[in-house]
C-alpha cells in the first residue's frame, strides 16, 4: 500500500508533471505529488501502472491505495490530521475542526458549532472592543487638540507680555531720558545765567576799581603840588575827593540762587528716587513669581 502523508505543510503549488495549478491532489507510494488528472486512466486488475515522473511501475491495486487528499481552495485552513478544510469549532476545547474530528470520538459529547457561527461572538467582541478603543483614541485625540489650542493661547500670551515688556520700557527709558535732557538743560540755563551775572558783576567791580584807580593816581599829583596851588584846588574841589560809600553789588542775584539751590535738591534725592523704584520694581516681579509658583 503507498504511504501517505498531509499535504498540509505542502509548500509546492504546481504539479511537477504537468506544471499546471496543483488540484484534486494525490500523494503517491513513490513520494511524489501530481494532479490526479495527471494519472494513467483506470486499467483492469493486475495491470501495472507508472509514476508520470519516475515511471516506477504499481499494481492497480496501488492505485486503489491512493488516498486523494483535497487541498481546497489556496490559503484555506486545513485539517493537520485529516487533510480536510476546517468547518467546525469545539467550544469546549476551543479547537478548530474538520468532518472526521467532529464525528471522533473525542468531541461526541462537547458543545461543537459551524466555524462561521461560533467565530461571531468573538467577531462581536471584537467590534465592541474596536469601538471602545476607536472612542478612546478620538477621544484622547480631542484631548490632545484642546491642549495643543491651550498651549498655542498661553504661547500667544507670551508673546504678547513680551512685546508689552519691551513697550514699557523702551516708554520708561524714553521717558527718563527726556527728564535728563530736561535737567540738563535747566542747568545748562542756570549755567549760562551765572555766567552771565558773573560777568555784569565783574564789569561792576571792575568799573569802580578803575574810577578809584583814577583818584588815587590824581591824589597822588596833587600831594606833589607846591601848597599855594594845592590849597586853592582844595577849597575849589573839596566835595570831589570825599569818600563815598561803595555799595557792592551781588555777584550772584537771589533769585538765581534760588532755582540753585531747588535743582540741587532735585537732583540730590534723584539716586534715592532711582534705587527705590528699582527696589520696587523687583519686588515687584519676585512677588508676582513667587505667586505664580505657588
Amino acid at each position: 500500500m503507498p504511504s501517505t502523508r498531509s499535504l498540509r505543510g505542502l509548500h509546492q503549488v504546481t504539479c511537477p508533471a504537468c506544471f499546471g495549478r496543483l488540484q484534486d491532489a494525490v500523494s503517491l507510494a513513490c513520494g511524489h505529488t501530481v494532479c490526479g488528472l495527471c494519472l494513467p486512466p483506470s486499467t483492469p486488475m493486475g495491470a501495472q501502472l507508472l509514476c508520470p515522473l519516475c515511471q516506477e511501475e504499481e499494481e492497480e491495486d496501488a492505485r486503489a491505495a491512493m488516498i486523494p487528499v483535497p487541498l481546497g481552495p489556496l490559503g484555506e485552513t486545513c485539517c493537520q490530521e485529516h487533510g480536510e478544510k476546517i468547518y467546525f469549532f469545539c467550544e469546549t476545547d476551543a479547537e478548530l475542526l474538520c468532518v472526521f474530528c467532529r464525528e471522533g470520538p473525542s468531541h461526541q459529547t462537547h458543545t461543537v458549532g459551524f466555524l462561521d457561527e461560533a467565530i461571531q461572538p468573538y467577531r462581536e467582541r471584537l467590534k465592541s472592543r474596536l469601538k471602545a478603543l476607536s472612542m478612546e483614541r478620538d477621544k484622547m485625540e480631542d484631548l490632545k487638540c484642546q491642549e495643543d489650542q491651550k498651549l498655542q493661547v498661553l504661547l500667544t500670551q507670551i508673546e504678547s507680555k513680551k512685546q508689552q515688556v519691551e513697550a514699557a520700557f523702551e516708554r520708561l527709558q524714553q521717558e527718563l531720558g527726556d527728564q535728563r535732557h530736561l535737567l540738563l538743560a535747566r542747568l545748562g540755563e542756570l549755567e549760562q545765567q551765572i555766567q552771565k551775572e558773573r560777568n555784569e558783576y565783574v564789569t561792576k567791580i571792575s568799573g569802580e576799581v578803575d574810577r578809584l584807580g583814577a583818584q588815587v593816581e590824581e591824589l597822588e599829583e596833587k600831594c606833589q603840588q607846591p601848597a599855594r596851588e594845592l590849597f586853592q584846588d582844595v577849597r575849589l574841589n573839596q566835595s570831589r575827593y570825599e569818600v563815598n560809600t561803595f555799595v557792592s553789588p551781588e555777584a550772584i542775584s537771589s533769585d538765581l540762587v534760588k532755582k540753585i539751590r531747588n535743582i540741587h535738591r532735585k537732583i540730590l534725592a534723584l539716586p534715592e528716587m532711582m534705587r527705590t523704584f528699582s527696589e520696587h520694581l523687583i519686588r515687584h516681579l519676585e512677588t508676582d513669581a513667587e505667586t505664580e509658583d505657588q
